[in-house]
């Protein structure tokens, strides 16, 4: 097996991602190699850096085209429908249908590309399942399931990336971890090569990836690698060398002697923190409140929603004042607003014209608060409704909004084409 280095997609990854152009010199190898990427807990990064590998090896430097690249989630939490070969509406994990459908990549089989769906219950019936019979036979054939998806996802390909699901333990109950399903892969010949994504830090992050690294080696599971994710930029060099300096001098003479499989892991590179990951858009708090089981929410402006509710929201505003706030404004603000406010919502509308007229960009949208009180006149509805500016009319007063907007968990969805860039 041979090892070509392949430079980083930018300057954080200091160390070469090798795995990437992995040549195999054994020609009877089944398999393709196969990037499978873990993460230390859940929203860690782990979608993202699927989506900048599967951007590296589309890169000219590479070569590969998305005809060459297989996906699979073996194991999945959150779900979203879709159809499948037959057209039939099925659950599938919403990472999957994101990656696929942000970077074009074919599927015509979700039930492959994520063949294990966790569902609400399932975890009670396994226990059950497993209580009145023999454990380990629920637990084959889960592994069985994922073994078939992988066979079918990396047939003909030249890399396939494997996502795995929340932090290294999600699965357990049933012994498909992230650890067995690894495990499983490489008992079948498949040349797995293991990254495990963390957050940046010092303390915390020795601190964080340490029992997850010793939990893996004890089940026998290797990480090939490490990636940190979200470092500040201002502590990159900090945070690099005493990281590079731990893992590479001090990790193995304090716990060398005492692991089975895992060598010191080496860091793979170093990923910025890159704040419009986190902002919402508008579409995401609308799906957001839309799936809560009260009648809480009113879209407004429905005719162009979908195009202009995909813009970033920077910064939420309440505005109070009547007049006076325009300074303290943005483009890419959403405003929060009085249902019955109907001169301040005339006024941020007629700023919002003006800052894209002067600026280039207005605001991200308007949401009017106390929704059950009121609403706004017909004619500023009308005005509301004939414009860009995506509004919608909720159910709570600003400051349980600002909260619950701000305690969303923000994850790239596949119309997040600026995130994608």
């Amino acid at each position: 097996m041979v090892w070509r280095k392949a430079r980083a997609p930018c300057a954080w990854l200091g160390a070469p991602l090798t795995i990437l152009t992995k040549e195999i010199e054994v020609a009877a190898i089944k398999y393709p190699p196969t990037v499978y990427v873990l993460g230390t807990a859940r929203n860690i990064g782990k979608t993202v850096t699927c989506i900048g590998i599967i951007a590296k090896l589309l890169s000219a430097e590479q070569g590969c085209s998305l005809a060459e690249i297989g996906y699979i989630k073996p194991v999945g939490q959150e779900t979203v429908t879709a159809l499948n070969s037959d057209g039939v509406p099925i659950e599938v994990d919403k990472d999957a249908v994101l990656i696929t459908s942000l970077l074009g990549m074919a599927c015509h089989d979700y039930e492959k590309v994520s063949p294990v769906v966790w569902r609400g219950g399932l975890t009670a019936s396994c226990i059950d399942e497993a209580l009145s019979g023999d454990p380990m036979q629920g637990r084959q054939r889960f592994l069985d399931k994922i073994g078939a998806a992988y066979k079918h996802v990396a047939r003909g390909m030249r890399v396939v990336i494997v996502e795995g699901t929340g932090q290294p333990g999600v699965g357990s109950v049933a012994g498909i971890s992230n650890a067995d399903v690894i495990n499983a892969l490489r008992e079948m010949g498949v040349p797995v090569f293991a990254i495990l994504v963390t957050r940046g830090g010092i303390g915390s992050t020795i601190d964080g990836v340490f029992p997850h690294l010793m939990a893996l080696d004890h089940l026998g599971t290797r990480i090939d690698g490490l990636i940190i994710n979200d470092v500040l930029p201002s502590k990159l060099t900090k945070i690099r060398h005493y990281l590079t300096a731990y893992y590479g001098q001090v990790f193995s003479s304090l716990y060398g002697n005492r692991l089975k499989v895992q060598p010191p892991p080496i860091i793979l590179g170093f990923m910025p923190s890159v704040p419009e990951l986190r902002f919402p858009t508008m579409r995401l708090i609308v799906e957001h409140f839309s799936g809560r089981d009260d009648d809480s929410i009113e879209l407004i402006t429905p005719s162009s929603f979908d195009s202009n509710g995909c813009r970033l929201v920077r910064s939420l505003k309440v505005i109070s004042l009547e007049f006076g706030y325009e300074t303290f404004l943005n483009p890419g603000d959403a405003v929060i607003v009085g249902v019955n406010a109907n001169d301040v919502i005339l006024s941020v509308l007629l700023l919002h014209e003006r800052m894209v007229r002067k600026r280039g960009a207005g605001l991200s949208g308007l949401i009017l608060s106390c929704k059950q009180v009121g609403g706004p006149s017909e004619q500023i509805r009308q005005l509301v409704t004939s414009g860009d500016l995506p509004a919608i009319t909720l159910g709570y007063d600003s400051a349980d909004i600002v909260q619950r907007i701000e305690a969303m968990a923000v994850k790239i969805q596949p119309y997040d084409l600026n995130k994608k860039e």
